[in-house]
């Protein structure tokens, strides 16, 4: 690793755009933003006033590479139901009516986060886990398609 993302007083990995250390989240939160992302200890910075999202030595992604909201940052983008995975409500809407009435998304969650593949406690602004959020927005799709077929 590069000297220039350490802080010799303590070892700690710093962000390399304003020194800010961050969480590891590893490379599966930064896959759904950038799929070509490379394996290693990716790492959230959590300075709202940096574009920088995620870090990995001196590669950065910051916040107009990202497609959905990431913590606090990128507020122009949508907003999340799973931070971790860039899943929005909509998506979540699309999926279900595709799929029948089922969510692939919450089944490919749920792995995920069963794998510990997830970083929400880092990413999600509310420091917990996603999955209650993603099961509320599928019953929400859910209804919406019962509503849907019902009335057409």
């Amino acid at each position: 690793m590069s000297d220039c993302c350490i802080d010799a007083a303590d070892g700690v990995v710093l962000c390399p755009r304003c020194a800010t250390p961050g969480p590891v989240v590893g490379p599966a939160p930064v896959r759904a933003h950038r799929p070509t992302a490379p394996e290693g200890s990716w790492r959230h910075c959590p300075n709202l006033a940096c574009d920088a999202v995620f870090f990995l030595h001196t590669d950065v992604v910051d916040e107009s590479e990202v497609i959905t909201q990431v913590g606090g940052k990128a507020l122009a983008q949508p907003i999340p139901v799973c931070f971790c995975f860039a899943h929005t409500k909509a998506d979540i809407g699309i999926d279900v009516a595709a799929n029948g009435g089922t969510s692939t998304i919450k089944t490919a969650v749920k792995a995920a986060v069963a794998e510990g593949l997830c970083a929400c406690e880092h990413l999600n602004p509310s420091e917990s886990c996603c999955l209650p959020d993603v099961h509320r927005a599928v019953k929400d799709a859910q209804h919406l398609l019962r509503e849907s077929v019902a009335g057409g």
